[in-house]
């Protein structure tokens, strides 16, 4: 059932393309009556105007009409046309019938339906009639072999004589006159009943043997060529059907693969040399279906012993296949590549099909290499077929895979691996600078070592040693940089770039392998530094980038290398005082860290033009983000704060001094003039730096580590204690940012928040001096215990006594009159602003806090006192306002 459903299938394909065929012949003649009509038209339409023009006589124009005339050729010129011309075309008049009506789509389906399916499987219906009239006979007993098989190659005989003669058969010629498709279906199942006839000869009865068998099939096969001649696709589809049907019909058993296997090689072979005589790449690809279906049935019998034999047709099936197509002018719309390599396709994929079922002998890799040389020969000869040899490769890698994954580790698995990379690797440098389909052939060559290394590293389980596996490696990326090296000067294309970036990866991985962990970082930045000078070399900004990615790759590895230097900044962030032993070792961190840190540095600043802007600002951020990271892990070595008492003791200036060293680098890359290829980096690493300064001033001296809230030993000095030097050196730092060139050129928005920070740390350096001279050196609201570890806080708060409060304000008026004074003699109008909103809010914390403290004569006097000051201050500071206005010819404020 199944054999007749396919036979359906092929007899509807061919209707179908009979149809499409019908239909193009039908558009044709259309066109054609309608181009007539048209003509007629266009040469009544010149008449009319010829009479226009040149006015004959009536009687000479009918006269002219009347008589038989030739159809005068007018020339297609701008110039006028001679008026005897003119004559002879307007008396031209088109004789030629109406066009027939084209044909209705309904009209088509009922020819299809009712005149050509019919003849069609009428014809298969004889095919198998006769089939299983033989097949009937075989099973009752009726005749014995000779007669069954001289019984059948008669009635095929009959068929075909029926099919050539049957028009001359008087009362019945007249059927095979009427529709010719009776003779083309009748001529294909007699050529169909004699393939059967030898095949049950031969293989059932052994009437004949191997040679009079092949002689026979040879026979048939040259009678249906000949018969196809006048016939067309009919009489071969038929044949094609029989042929490939006759060994199913008789029975199929595994002991008659050899010689079903030479029966088919020979009939394809007589299909094959049909398409390439009439140009049918359907008839080449019908054949090689039928092949392959019947192929790929033997592959799930038992065919061991005859492997070797079914491998030999499939690859013989495959080669023959292509190069019938390629002899044939027909694609149907496909691409020619696609149309040519299905043969080919369907050969490498039985030959992995066949591969398990002989172990992966060397049978198997024979023919699956005869066929990769095939493909690469016709990539060779045809420029549009070497994606034949692309995909070729792709289902090397897939038999090599099946191969290494079948069984446990088996180094003779090896030897198909490196063949086939050196193979296509060979093929694709060879052909890479080829003007069409040299980036293919560039592909090629470079996956497919690549290819099958990474195949034998997920698939090999050999166990080799990290030396064997980089060995590898480094022999892989020596064949890349050949390609790349070879590639250098060609069209710019993707090739060359993507052939130094497997190199690159390949020396990484090598190196890897080769040398110690702690130098992991360093072999990526080493890669980079190749990329950029072969970038430079070639002037390729697609190497530069793959630089950069190295570049970040090492930096990524040193920052995992690392990690206990970023735990420590979380573990900081989250307020540990003890961070020295979350610290890593020193020693190590020069190889981990900062040799790698110096080395992207170092690419920055050789490599910046090479690199671009971006890609070597961001190198260099990185480098010098590792470099700071190392001299801060230094640092933190002097004072190596662990123990609570140790925090108590130095945590404040510890803190205060790398600060001002971030600030201080801040400002001298802000201060400095840089070459114009660095003033944008520079410039953004200073502003980096004075960035971190003034978070680490905020986050852990302003909120969660001050010393006015957590104890830590400040000094004993009023004024010269390291919380007023600290926060007044902040307050100055920030003033001078205000007023750095890039800012001012460049940032001019930062300016004004700059200075108001300014302006607000030179209050908390008020406020943490009074603080100080009041409490000593632990003015903490809050203790960290030092004793039982269970015990984590131990609450130490101190009052605020009356002096200190009238200190505080006291200071700040006197911080407020300063600023005024400042900005009167400056004429800076934010200082002046800054006094007068400090000074306002002292006025308020005397009425509402202090004075609600004194009583009587102290009351009044303070009073007094503040009256007196605040009348002069503001008499003062009208009198200087005035004047500016007075200056600057505006009105006076009364």
């Amino acid at each position: 059932m199944e054999f007749l459903l396919f036979c359906g299938f092929i007899i509807l394909a061919v209707l179908v393309f009979d149809s499409r065929k019908n239909i193009s012949l039908l558009r044709t003649q259309i066109e054609n009556l309608q181009h007539g009509l048209e003509n007629a038209t266009r040469n009544d339409d010149l008449a009319a105007a010829t009479d226009r023009v040149a006015q004959p006589a009536p009687a000479i124009i009918r006269a002219k009409r009347s008589e038989p005339v030739e159809r005068v050729a007018v020339p297609l010129t701008d110039d006028p046309i001679p008026e005897p011309v003119a004559i002879e075309a307007a008396a031209e008049i088109s004789t030629s019938e109406p066009s027939a009506p084209a044909i209705s789509a309904s009209k088509r389906f009922e020819d299809l339906i009712g005149g050509k399916l019919p003849i069609w499987i009428g014809g298969v219906a004889l095919v198998f009639a006769g089939f299983f009239l033989v097949r009937f006979s075989i099973e009752a007993g009726l005749f014995g072999p000779a007669a069954r098989c001289f019984t059948a190659a008669l009635f095929g005989l009959l068929l075909i004589g029926l099919a050539e003669f049957g028009n001359r058969i008087p009362r019945l010629g007249t059927i095979f006159t009427d529709d010719i498709r009776i003779g083309h279906s009748i001529a294909g199942a007699g050529i169909a009943v004699l393939y059967a006839t030898l095949y049950m000869a031969s293989e059932l009865y052994g009437l004949f043997g191997l040679t009079t068998s092949l002689a026979g099939v040879i026979v048939v096969t040259l009678l249906a060529f000949i018969l196809s001649q006048k016939h067309g696709p009919p009489t071969a589809i038929m044949g094609l059907l029989g042929g490939f049907a006759a060994p199913y019909v008789t029975g199929l058993g595994p002991e008659s693969v050899a010689p079903l296997v030479i029966y088919l090689g020979v009939f394809t072979a007589g299909l094959f040399g049909l398409a390439i005589h009439r140009g049918w790449a359907w008839l080449a690809l019908l054949a090689t279906g039928g092949s392959v279906i019947w192929t790929s049935a033997l592959l799930f019998m038992d065919i061991a012993k005859d492997a070797s034999i079914v491998g030999l047709f499939i690859m013989l099936l495959a080669i023959g296949g292509v190069l019938t197509l390629s002899r044939t002018d027909q694609n149907y719309g496909w691409p020619k590549a696609a149309m040519r390599s299905i043969p080919l396709v369907a050969g490498l994929v039985q030959l992995i099909m066949l591969a398990p079922l002989i172990e992966f002998s060397p049978i198997s890799w024979l023919f699956f290499t005869v066929l990769a040389v095939f493909a690469i020969a016709l990539g060779w000869r045809d420029e549009e077929m070497t994606p034949a040899a692309a995909g070729a490769l792709g289902l090397a890698f897939a038999m090599v895979g099946a191969a290494l994954s079948d069984h446990g580790p088996d180094h003779r698995d090896l030897l198909p691996a490196i063949g086939f990379a050196v193979l296509f690797g060979f093929a694709g440098h060879v052909f890479v600078l080829r003007a069409k389909s040299g980036r293919m052939w560039g592909f090629i060559g470079l996956a497919a070592p690549a290819g099958m290394l990474i195949l034998t590293a997920l698939f090999g389980r050999f166990g080799w040693s990290e030396n064997i596996w980089g060995a590898v490696c480094f022999v892989v990326a020596v064949t890349a940089a050949i390609m790349a090296w070879r590639t250098r000067l060609a069209v710019p294309s993707l090739i060359m770039p993507i052939a130094s970036a497997i190199t690159a990866i390949l020396l990484v991985a090598a190196l890897w392998l080769w040398t110690p962990d702690r130098l992991a970082a360093l072999i990526p930045v080493a890669a980079a530094f190749g990329l950029a000078v072969w970038a430079r070399h070639c002037d390729n900004q697609t190497v530069a980038r793959e630089a950069f990615a190295a570049a970040m790759l090492g930096a990524l590895i040193a920052a995992i290398l690392s990690v206990e230097m970023i735990s420590t900044l979380f573990v900081s962030l989250a307020g540990e005082t003890d961070l020295y032993s979350h610290l890593p070792a020193v020693g190590p961190m020069i190889l981990e860290l900062l040799i790698p840190s110096l080395a992207l540095v170092a690419l920055a600043g050789i490599f910046g033009g090479t690199l671009g802007k971006r890609c070597s600002a961001a190198i260099a951020a990185s480098g010098l983000t590792g470099t700071g990271t190392f001299a801060y892990l230094l640092l933190k070595q002097i004072l190596a704060i662990g123990p609570i008492d140790q925090f108590f003791q130095y945590g404040f200036a510890e803190r205060a001094i790398f600060t001002h060293l971030l600030a201080l680098a801040g400002w001298l890359l802000l201060r400095r003039s840089w070459r114009a290829e660095w003033t944008t980096t520079m410039t953004n690493l200073g502003w980096a730096l004075a960035g971190i300064a003034l978070f680490r001033f905020v986050y852990f001296d302003l909120m969660l580590l001050s010393p006015t809230s957590v104890y830590q030993a400040v000094g004993p000095a009023p004024l010269a204690n390291l919380a007023t030097l600290h926060y007044s050196g902040a307050a100055i730092w920030l003033w001078l940012f205000a007023r750095t060139g890039p800012v001012g050129d460049s940032a001019s928005k930062w300016v004004r928040p700059l200075e108001i920070g300014s302006l607000l740390a030179t209050v908390a350096a008020v406020l943490v001096t009074v603080r100080q001279a009041v409490h000593g050196t632990n003015m903490a609201t809050v203790m960290i215990a030092a004793g039982d570890p269970g015990d984590l806080m131990s609450i130490d708060r101190f009052g605020y006594t009356t002096t200190e409060t009238y200190l505080y304000s006291a200071s700040l008026l006197l911080l407020a009159i300063a600023w005024l004074a400042r900005g009167i003699q400056t004429s800076s109008a934010l200082l002046r602003i800054a006094g007068l909103l400090l000074l306002t809010l002292v006025t308020f914390k005397v009425f509402l806090i202090d004075a609600a403290q004194l009583e009587g004569v102290l009351r009044i006097l303070s009073f007094l006192g503040l009256g007196i000051a605040l009348i002069g201050i503001g008499w003062i500071y009208g009198k200087i306002m005035r004047r500016d206005a007075k200056t600057a010819g505006e009105p006076a404020v009364a």
